[in-house]
């Protein structure tokens, strides 16, 4: 930060906790983010994210863009940014969304690892599928093998996330498996009104290149619950982080299953603002988000603004230099939040489950 850069893996700091670190200083420039041939510029404006490019557009969507970039790397530059304002959204919506977003993509991209690759149907011709919405229908009927799921997404003018959303419960079911290289015929293609549709010409054609071949057909698993992707996948395991406490305050439960009324520790002294091991801040902020994602997923949709809520809080006390205190001082917060809101025990005793297999995770 010192001398203005800032650079590092996707990987290892997720883009949204870098992007919310340079945004509390304030400061001005541009995030240069790219995966493979693919990149994108973010402009901030005294901390604001007011306008991103990539090579499809520009604006709110080109930075959603970034979402499906779980193996990319970026790069921040101090500069004054002389670009439009495209972007409105205050910061903590943006990244939310943006958040949000590369959760889903990181559970979808285990059944659909890219959008380059060629989804066929496993059907056979007449089958009638079981337990498929009338949106995955048109899907299946579309998935030969020659378009891919960034093509079927231009096809069906539906957001890629959308699309490979659907593929994902396809797959998972065993109507669908993914290719890498283009097979079949294009399928015939009606809009709503029966009309004719212009059939689409592939990329891939239209650069006269095709991708790489991938490793090979997914092996489709039984099917989970529709294709509610986040609320039914836990999160993936994490390491546990160097200097986070070896030993964590259990959550504890009364005979119903709630949270029992513990009188708050002694404050103890707030070391200094860790500014200067931004790293170090990052992974305590990715851990509160997947303390908030293991939450959302057991508690009903009314109560993730609470969680949201808290996840933010303890971001600031965080970057206020709380440290670990804040993560543990999380979890217990959304924990006694459920059982505040009146969350029936079952649940309670499921979400304190899901919490302590995060901290206990080595």
């Amino acid at each position: 930060m010192s001398q203005g850069v800032i650079q590092g893996s996707m990987r290892e700091a997720p883009l949204p906790d870098i992007i919310q670190l340079v945004s509390q200083g304030g400061k001005s420039g541009c995030f240069h983010v790219q995966q493979e041939s693919s990149k994108a510029r973010i402009y901030l404006k005294e901390g604001r994210i007011i306008h991103a490019v990539t090579h499809s557009g520009e604006g709110f969507e080109a930075l959603m863009e970034v979402a499906l970039w779980i193996e990319g790397t970026y790069r921040f530059e101090e500069v004054v940014p002389d670009v439009p304002a495209t972007i409105t959204k205050p910061n903590a919506s943006i990244l939310m969304e943006l958040g949000r977003r590369m959760d889903e993509w990181r559970v979808i991209s285990q059944k659909v690892p890219s959008v380059d690759l060629y989804p066929a149907s496993t059907l056979l011709p007449g089958e009638l599928p079981q337990g498929v919405n009338p949106r995955e229908g048109r899907l299946l009927a579309l998935a030969t093998g020659y378009y891919t799921v960034s093509e079927l997404a231009e096809l069906l003018q539906k957001p890629v996330l959308t699309v490979a959303k659907d593929l994902y419960g396809l797959v998972m079911a065993g109507h669908v498996v993914m290719k890498g290289l283009r097979s079949g015929k294009p399928p015939k293609v009606e809009s709503p009104a029966t009309a004719p549709v212009k059939e689409l010409i592939p990329v891939s054609e239209m650069l006269g290149t095709r991708p790489s071949p991938a490793s090979g057909p997914v092996v489709p698993e039984s099917r989970e619950e529709e294709t509610a992707i986040v609320r039914i996948q836990a999160p993936p395991p994490v390491a546990r982080m160097q200097g986070f406490p070896e030993s964590e305050e259990s959550l504890p439960e009364t005979v119903g299953g709630g949270v029992a009324e513990v009188p708050p520790p002694a404050p103890a002294p707030k070391p200094a603002p860790a500014m200067d091991d931004p790293q170090r801040m990052v992974k305590l902020m990715n851990f509160t988000q997947r303390i908030a994602q293991a939450a959302k997923m057991v508690l009903p949709e009314g109560q993730h603004e609470m969680v949201n809520r808290l996840q933010a809080k303890a971001t600031q006390q965080i970057i206020s230099g709380d440290g670990p205190e804040a993560v543990k001082g999380l979890a217990l917060a959304i924990s006694r939040g459920a059982v505040d809101s009146g969350c029936d025990a079952d649940m309670v005793r499921t979400l304190n489950t899901h919490l302590k297999a995060l901290f206990s995770t080595k």
